[in-house]
């Protein structure tokens, strides 16, 4: 049997915590619940098994609420006592401008939206940076929290930590092919292994038959002479690259923790503390309808000595033989009781006070008129209803600082000689300038992350106060229409030309 390598024996180590403090489990059952997969293995015991998934619509709400703020990342320059500072900024306004267009290229509205949303499953949201070795871009890898092993659970920040690993699933033979580029010759210790269970989701656990995959190790640390970052990969039983100097002095991974837990790395969800009302909510829905079904309409008695055929059945006929007593004698039906109304006031009221505790009530989850409601009350709305987010918001945003200092570093890093960066000039062409590593070394960068207005909601406010200033008779229709937001669902540029042509035409009959 080979043997396991120190990174291995490190792994392990992250493992039991884990295990001790049951996470793999609770990561599962949240997404479990999440997902409406609610009764699992559970014996109902002849009831139905419903499901009124009260979790989903909660933790879609709170995610969108984040991401409907615009957010952009503005760098700044510290080296404020350089006697280039004025050309520093200058380059500090291109990289601004150049994180614009690589958010787009990494689509980062969508991995956001997925960050966020595993964080409110799991407690925590990471993504991992590098650079391509074909492209020399940069790249996002999502990874999720059962993934990750500080060194130290217990201190709740990554850059602290003297080192991370970061579990991954990878083929044999995908693996070997990177090992060749290292000159590794004991390729045959990198083999096959069944440690999947470790890995978020019940679908992780089930691998193509008799595939060759195996469990891959990237563990990072910071130098103690130098302050950068190196790196090495292993498997189960071999290290297949030793030591790479990455030379950037943070760590490449961002962390956005959902609610903090005091000492620990690892945060707390959402979805774990609604699993006990969620299961209450069902209980009583199956109870309900198993009452409804067993109970709802009356149940046949008959004196057996009259009746050969008896059914139940809606529309059939009940042979009766040789009796002159009446019928009601010979068959009848007994009515049931009819269930409390205290058991469907509590279905209820169990339902809308989980959502109202966890801040989703039905203005939270869109149930408002807006074809009633002023543009100033729905704004005021989703203020009000985004105030229990704003510690949440604010640990995204630090997650923003953080991915965008990430990306300052591989930037500074990856480029020995000078960088191309594309931005959009005021006619919306591609413009490419050149930064040089010099100016990279001498920027001292730092971030702050612009924060919008909701897009959405704004956009009703303002359609809603146009329709209140041209039905007022505060503004001409001419201003309504000019106006109007490109995406409306009017068409301005139809009724822009119409109004023109209007024009057009009673100037000709002057």
């Amino acid at each position: 049997m080979n043997k396991s390598t120190d990174i291995w024996q490190e792994y392990e180590n992250g493992v039991e915590f884990k295990r001790r403090i049951d996470y793999y489990n609770t990561v599962d059952e949240n997404y479990k619940y999440f997902q409406g997969d609610q009764w699992g293995n559970t014996e109902s015991e002849g009831l139905p098994t419903p499901v009124f998934n009260v979790i989903k619509p909660v933790i879609r709400y709170k995610v969108s609420t984040i991401m409907q703020n615009d957010t952009k990342i503005r760098y700044i320059s510290d080296n404020t006592t350089d006697k280039e500072y004025k050309f520093l900024n200058e380059v500090t306004s291109l990289l601004s401008d150049y994180s614009e267009n690589l958010w787009d290229k990494l689509k980062m509205d969508f991995h956001n939206e997925n960050l966020l949303q595993d964080g409110a499953i799991t407690g925590n949201g990471f993504s991992y940076f590098y650079i391509d070795d074909k492209t020399k871009e940069i790249k996002i890898e999502q990874i999720d929290g059962t993934n990750i092993y500080p060194a130290n659970p217990n201190v709740p920040s990554i850059e602290d930590q003297s080192y991370i690993i970061v579990a991954f699933r990878r083929s044999c033979e995908e693996v070997r092919g990177e090992a060749k580029k290292f000159n590794i010759k004991e390729l045959d210790l990198i083999a096959p292994d069944t440690e999947n269970n470790q890995f978020a989701g019940k679908e992780s656990k089930i691998e193509i038959k008799d595939s060759d995959m195996c469990t891959v190790l990237l563990k990072m640390w910071k130098d103690k002479n130098t302050g950068t970052v190196h790196y090495s990969k292993s498997t189960k039983s071999c290290v297949y690259i030793e030591d790479v100097d990455l030379e950037i002095k943070r760590y490449p991974i961002a962390m956005m923790t959902w609610e903090n837990k005091k000492n620990c790395f690892f945060g707390v969800s959402d979805v774990t503390g609604l699993i006990p009302n969620q299961d209450y909510i069902n209980t009583i829905a199956a109870m309900i309808m198993a009452s409804t079904t067993f109970t709802a309409f009356p149940k046949m008695v008959y004196n057996e000595d009259y009746v050969d055929n008896p059914n139940n059945n809606v529309g059939e006929a009940i042979g009766v033989n040789g009796s002159s007593l009446p019928i009601k004698d010979i068959i009848s039906y007994i009515s049931p009781q009819s269930t409390s109304s205290d058991v469907f006031n509590m279905f209820d009221k169990t339902i809308e006070l989980t959502k109202e505790l966890m801040g989703a009530n039905d203005n939270a989850l869109g149930d408002i008129d807006v074809s009633t409601t002023s543009g100033r009350a729905i704004m005021a709305v989703m203020e009000q209803t985004a105030l229990p987010l704003e510690s949440v918001k604010r640990r995204f945003y630090n997650y923003l600082e953080d991915v965008a200092l990430i990306w300052a570093e591989l930037w500074r890093c990856s480029n020995t000689k000078s960088k191309p960066v594309i931005v959009k000039d005021e006619n919306g062409m591609d413009k490419v300038y050149y930064i040089s590593a010099k100016a990279f070394q001498k920027l001292l960068l730092d971030t702050r992350i612009e924060i919008g207005p909701s897009s959405r909601w704004s956009e009703v406010a303002l359609l809603k106060t146009l329709e209140n200033l041209l039905t007022g008779g505060y503004i001409p229709f001419e201003w309504y229409v000019a106006l109007l937001p490109e995406n409306s669902g009017l068409p301005k540029s139809k009724l822009i030309e119409l109004i023109e042509s209007t024009q057009t035409a009673e100037q000709i009959v002057k």
